[in-house]
């Protein structure tokens, strides 16, 4: 019996029954898989629809509150209307009786307001409360044009209601405006509305109590808000004067720096106090390298270099314009990098060119006003910052150069002196110029090349080479005798490596005469700066200060030169 069992379980019908049973637990459990994804799936649908449900039904109560405002602002408008009408029917009626009366004679305000219908008392007192922000309401003036003429029973009040339609025209920033002429500056202020009224108004006693005393509760309310505006222009004339005077003892401060460098901080920290802002930066416009630097920036300890049109301040150096940015995120032109590496976050700015007549020569940026945005009045005191700071940036880098050509002349005095003990031995001649030639040009690379019917010159090794033939941009220049420059050696037809600077910098090449115009040499260094304009390819200007030293470095040299020859002859 076990034997035939075994033998019944290991025949191929029972194989092929267990594969169909495994076959059908699988197709089980991927129908559960399948199941429970689609139950997700509904579930996910479900929460969808239950979000775009509640969705409508905010939708729906904001449609039903704007609906129930406009009804309100549709009330408001007839009480308006109605108000109008009854005014002017109150105005008719009191006409004929007007012109009995004597010009000079005061109306009392308790007898317009009796006249008034009791019914339209809270109305009035409606409308005096929404004038007060109403900025629109030239254009009832403008309607109630025949009622201003019912009401002018004087000569000052006449004039006073005819001001009382004059827009207003003048802003305090307009003081500050450097570009604005002060002809200009007092013609809108005396076009100005508010401030035409306050002078009519306050003219004389007498015209000042008619008017009180007949003015309607409209024009009232009216000039109610004319005075809010004299009171709120008076405050910021206030603030206005205490920023300027910030500014003008900051400006005698600025004036005390010598150095750039304290020229720059202080000129930093007195944006940061009157602008009242984070942070604050100088740049100096290099036209020679077509970019801006600065050595100083509030709150940071690095060197910052942008091309000219580059990043926000490239833009202002570029097109002489001021910027006020709200949010400099959203401007393609800030550059995000100098926040990533700070790790810090800007969020307002305002950009002033330093103008030099139609040269801008630096760049005034103030970062991230303390309390909200920057304003008008701001543009204007930076304006006023940029003016004074020209001067002031002037004054430095006049005084870096004095001192950076006073060195200069120092470095050529001791040359004059090195060279003199050194005229004995080619050898050591030839290294001594190179060496001050190097230390005066500030480069690492420069040559001083003997010519006495042979190039003499310095070899690598440090050892003295001889050569027959004029060769090289230096024979050229020998031969020519004058000054050469050449944008990159290596691109020269004439460059020879045995003779020349191996560079692919700028170089020039200057010859040295002798007082009797004879030639006795030449010198080749690198031209890092560019002493330009001699060479066609070159768009820098002349920098007159090294051209200069390097005239009287080559005036020096020819004369130890020559008294190196006439020694050598002598022996």
């Amino acid at each position: 019996m076990k034997t035939d069992r075994s033998a019944l379980m290991g025949s191929p019908k029972n194989k092929e029954f267990d594969v169909s049973d495994d076959f059908v637990k699988k197709l089980n459990e991927n129908y559960k898989k399948e199941l429970e994804k689609l139950h997700s799936v509904v579930g996910n649908k479900e929460d969808q629809i239950r979000k775009l449900q509640d969705l409508v039904k905010l939708q729906q109560k904001e449609i039903d509150r704007l609906t129930h405002i406009n009804e309100y602002l549709m009330q408001a408008n007839q009480t308006k209307l109605s108000i109008l009408r009854d005014e002017r029917q109150l105005n008719q009626g009191s006409k004929q009786s007007m012109k009995n009366k004597n010009h000079k004679s005061l109306i009392p305000l308790e007898k317009k307001i009796i006249k008034i219908p009791e019914d339209n008392t809270q109305s009035i007192k409606l409308f005096r409360r929404s004038t007060f922000r109403n900025p629109t309401l030239m254009k009832f003036h403008q309607e109630e044009g025949d009622t201003f003429k019912s009401e002018r029973n004087t000569s000052g009040s006449s004039n006073f209601y005819d001001i009382l339609q004059q827009e207003d025209c003048f802003r305090t920033n307009a003081i500050l405006n450097i570009q604005l002429s002060d002809e200009d500056a007092t013609t809108q202020y005396n076009q100005d509305g508010t401030v035409s009224l306050m002078k009519v108004l306050l003219d004389s006693e007498e015209i000042f109590n008619e008017i009180i005393q007949s003015i309607s509760a409209q024009k009232l309310s009216f000039l109610f808000d004319k005075f809010k505006r004299v009171m709120s222009d008076h405050q910021q004339l206030f603030l206005l004067v205490l920023r300027l005077k910030k500014i003008v003892t900051g400006a005698l401060q600025m004036n005390t720096s010598v150095l750039l460098d304290d020229a720059l901080q202080n000129i930093i920290d007195k944006c940061v106090d009157c602008l009242e802002c984070d942070r604050a930066s100088c740049f100096i416009v290099d036209q020679t390298k077509k970019e801006l630097w600065t050595r100083v920036a509030k709150g940071t300890s690095t060197t910052i270099r942008l091309q000219i049109g580059q990043g926000l301040a490239g833009f202002v150096a570029q097109n002489h314009t001021i910027l006020n940015i709200e949010d400099a995120y959203r401007d393609q032109r800030f550059n995000t990098q100098q926040d990533t590496k700070n790790n810090y976050k800007t969020k307002t700015l305002l950009v002033s060119p330093i103008l030099d007549g139609d040269k801008c020569v630096g760049v005034l940026q103030c970062v991230n006003k303390s309390n909200g945005f920057f304003t008008k009045d701001d543009e204007a005191l930076l304006q006023i910052m940029a003016e004074f700071s020209k001067s002031v940036l002037k004054n430095a880098l006049n005084n870096d150069a004095q001192i950076l050509i006073q060195n200069k002349l120092r470095h050529i005095i001791k040359t004059g002196v090195i060279l003199q003990g050194k005229q004995d031995n080619l050898l050591e001649l030839l290294l001594s110029s190179e060496e001050r030639l190097r230390s005066l040009m500030n480069v690492d690379y420069a040559k001083v090349i003997y010519w006495d019917n042979c190039l003499y010159h310095v070899n690598k090794d440090g050892k003295m080479t001889e050569t027959q033939n004029l060769l090289g941009i230096v024979g050229k220049c020998i031969e020519e005798q004058q000054i050469m420059a050449v944008t990159n050696c290596y691109n020269s037809p004439i460059f020879n490596p045995n003779i020349d600077i191996e560079t692919n910098m700028p170089i020039i090449c200057m010859p040295l005469k002798t007082q009797s115009h004879q030639i006795i040499g030449a010198i080749q260094v690198i031209n890092v700066k560019g002493i330009g304009n001699i060479s066609s390819h070159s768009d820098t200007k002349i920098n007159p200060i090294d051209l200069d030293m390097l005239e009287l470095f080559c005036q020096l040299c020819s004369q130890s030169l020559l008294q190196c020859k006439i020694h050598k002859q002598q022996q």
